[in-house]
């Protein structure tokens, strides 16, 4: 695997220019970044993609139309409105740990306009990780309550075709559930890993390497992941 890193090197009298230079050193050694957290964004994908089929799956024609309903009341049981808070809440972790790994093999210009805007970057990904945090669970707790409404019809209905479709749905949502609280606490657990230094082995967005290979020589490692 090659990593890309930003090295530095600042002019303490040995360079003639008395500039900076900026170059690009790919290493095909030991990982820079954190495997923990590239783990952590790979099951995030894959998380999100499943929540976006189970999502899907879901809000079919039928509860789209409102065409589950209780007799005679027509109750509707499911909200087709809640599609925009389920769908929304994948695509955003999906993108968000996608744009994490797609940025380790970002190209030195992306890199260089990192460690420019470093404050500002990292404190929109924190942010914006944080939000998919409270979103993942704000959907894990309207999914549980609906499928608590629908489990009494799940267990006993009639027609036989209606108790089938409630068990349909309700193990659909109880899933959902699920993979919002996996999605809440992987997010959790990379911004708490990255910003919050739960652990000191591993680095933040911008880190400064402990011992420079030369005088005057920093080493600046710039990622989401």
């Amino acid at each position: 695997m090659f990593v890309k890193s930003i090295q530095c090197l600042v002019s303490v009298g040995g360079h003639p220019t008395g500039g900076t230079i900026i170059s690009e050193e790919r290493a095909g050694g030991a990982m820079q970044t954190s495997t923990f957290i590239f783990c952590c964004n790979i099951a995030l994908v894959i998380v999100s993609i499943s929540g976006l089929c189970l999502t899907s799956s879901v809000f079919d024609f039928i509860v789209v139309s409102r065409l589950y309903y209780t007799v005679p009341d027509h109750k509707v049981l499911i909200n087709p409105r809640m599609a925009f808070w389920l769908f929304p809440s994948s695509t955003f972790s999906l993108i968000l740990s996608f744009l994490s790994l797609l940025f380790l093999s970002a190209g030195p210009r992306v890199i260089k306009f990192a460690v420019d805007n470093q404050m500002i970057l990292s404190l929109a990904h924190a942010l914006l990780m944080c939000g998919a945090c409270i979103l993942s669970s704000f959907v894990s707790f309207i999914c549980a309550q609906n499928a608590n409404d629908i489990a009494g019809y799940a267990a006993f209905a009639t027609p036989a075709q209606f108790q089938l479709a409630s068990a349909w749905y309700y193990s659909r949502l109880r899933a959902l559930v699920v993979i919002s609280v996996i999605q809440s606490l992987l997010n959790g657990i990379i911004v708490s890993t990255l910003y919050l230094g739960i652990s000191c082995k591993y680095r933040t967005f911008v880190q400064l390497a402990e011992k420079p290979p030369q005088q005057g020589l920093i080493e600046r490692t710039t990622y989401f992941a």
